[in-house]
C-alpha cells in the first residue's frame, strides 16, 4: 500500500501492545478505493463521509429516538460534531434530512474538538435546553456525533513512508463510530419520560501551553493527526482541577452540614484515549477497579472512536447496572481541550 516493510512492522508492534481486541470500521480491506497505487483524495474522503458516515450517524439517530420514544416532529433543535469531515452544508444537515426533521428545528455542528465531541455536544445541548426553559419554551434536542478514521489509512502510511522512524499510534487506536441522545428540558418530558441519565452541571476548558500535543490538520490525502507523547500526563493533570472546579460551585451537591463528593464516590466516565491515559487517571484518583470498568471494557473491544467514544461509555456504563449515585464524564481533544460533565442515573 506504498509503504515500506519496516513501517508496517512498526504499527503492527504498536497494534499488539494497545490492549485492544477490536476496532470497527466502515471500509473493508478489500475496498478498491483504499487499494489503488494512488491514495484517496480529500475529495474522495468527503464523498465517502458524506454517503457511508451519515448512513451511520442516521443508524444512530434513529436508536436514539426509538429509546426515546417520542417524534421526529417533537425535535426542537440538534447539536452535532465531528472531527472528521470539513464539508459545508455540514453533514449534520444531511442526518436531519434523512429523519425527516422539521426545517425550522435549530441546527448547530461542532467542529475542531475532535475526541471533546461527544461531551461538548452534551454540554451546548443542555445549555439550549436551559435557556428554553427560561423562555417558557419545551426542548427536545437531538445530540449526535460521528467520526470516521479508517479511511485515513493511507494518509497515515504516506506519512509513515516520509518520516520512517515516526509510529503512527493512530493507526493501532481509532474505530469508526456513531452515537446519539436526545436532551429534554422538563418542558419536553411532558410527554415522554423515558429517561437514562440527568445532566447536572459541567466543565470545559483549554489547558494552557499544550496546543502543539495534538492536533489533526488538512492534507490533499486525508487528516494529519498528531498525538504527543505527553498526552498522558497532560490529561491524568488536567482532571483533578477540572473535577474541583466542578464540584466547588455546590449546585448540585449534598447538604451543607454534610461530608462533600470527592472523586472515589463517582463511577467514571473517562474517555479511553489510550490505556496509559486510564491508568494513569485511575491510579491518580484513587479509583478502585470498578470504578472505571466501562471505560476499560469499551477500550478493550472498540478502541477509540474519538468523539462518539464517550457517549458509548455511557451506554455501556448504564447497561452494566450497578451504577454509582453520582457520575462524572471526561474527555479531552486538540488543543489540548477538556471537557467534564457531572450526571446522576434517573432513578424516577
Amino acid at each position: 500500500m506504498g509503504t515500506d516493510q519496516a513501517s508496517v512492522y512498526i504499527v503492527g508492534l504498536v497494534n499488539q501492545s494497545t490492549g485492544i481486541k477490536g476496532r470497527p470500521n466502515i471500509i473493508s480491506r478489500g475496498d478498491p478505493l483504499f487499494n489503488r497505487s494512488e491514495p484517496p483524495t480529500i475529495s474522495e474522503l468527503d464523498s465517502v463521509f458524506r454517503t457511508r458516515a451519515v448512513d451511520l450517524a442516521v443508524r444512530a439517530c434513529k436508536k436514539a429516538i426509538a429509546e426515546w420514544k417520542g417524534k421526529v416532529s417533537q425535535i426542537t433543535h440538534t447539536v452535532a460534531a465531528t472531527g472528521t469531515n470539513a464539508g459545508s452544508p455540514g453533514y449534520d444537515l444531511l442526518v436531519n434530512e434523512r429523519l425527516g426533521i422539521r426545517p425550522e428545528a435549530q441546527r448547530m455542528l461542532l467542529s475542531g474538538i475532535g475526541c471533546a465531541g461527544g461531551l461538548a455536544t452534551i454540554r451546548t445541548a443542555a445549555t439550549i435546553a436551559n435557556d428554553a426553559t427560561l423562555r417558557g419554551r419545551p426542548a427536545c434536542v437531538l445530540g449526535f456525533t460521528c467520526d470516521v478514521t479508517s479511511t485515513n489509512i493511507r494518509c497515515d502510511l504516506k506519512m509513515i513512508s516520509e518520516n520512517p522512524e515516526e509510529v503512527r499510534a493512530s493507526m493501532a487506536l481509532f474505530s469508526d463510530a456513531s452515537a446519539a441522545f436526545v436532551i429534554c428540558n422538563s418542558l419536553g418530558l411532558k410527554v415522554n419520560k423515558n429517561v437514562v441519565y440527568t445532566v447536572l452541571d459541567w466543565e470545559t476548558s483549554v489547558i494552557p501551553g499544550t496546543q502543539s500535543d495534538e492536533n489533526c490538520l488538512i492534507d490533499p490525502l486525508g487528516f494529519r493527526s498528531f498525538m504527543s507523547p505527553n498526552l498522558p500526563v497532560i490529561m491524568k493533570s488536567a482532571v483533578i482541577p477540572l473535577f474541583e472546579r466542578l464540584i466547588a460551585r455546590n449546585a448540585w451537591q449534598l447538604p451543607k452540614d454534610e461530608q462533600k463528593l470527592v472523586a472515589t464516590d463517582f463511577d467514571w466516565i473517562m474517555h479511553p484515549a489510550g490505556l496509559a491515559v486510564l491508568d494513569e487517571v485511575k491510579e491518580n484518583l484513587n479509583l478502585q477497579d470498578g470504578q472505571m470498568r466501562a471505560s476499560f471494557d469499551v477500550f478493550e473491544n472498540k478502541g477509540n472512536s474519538a468523539g462518539p467514544t464517550v457517549l458509548i461509555v455511557l451506554d455501556r456504563l448504564r447497561k452494566m447496572g450497578d451504577m454509582r449515585e453520582n457520575i462524572v464524564a471526561c474527555s479531552f481533544g486538540p488543543g489540548v481541550c477538556a471537557e467534564m460533565t457531572a450526571l446522576i442515573p434517573y432513578r424516577g
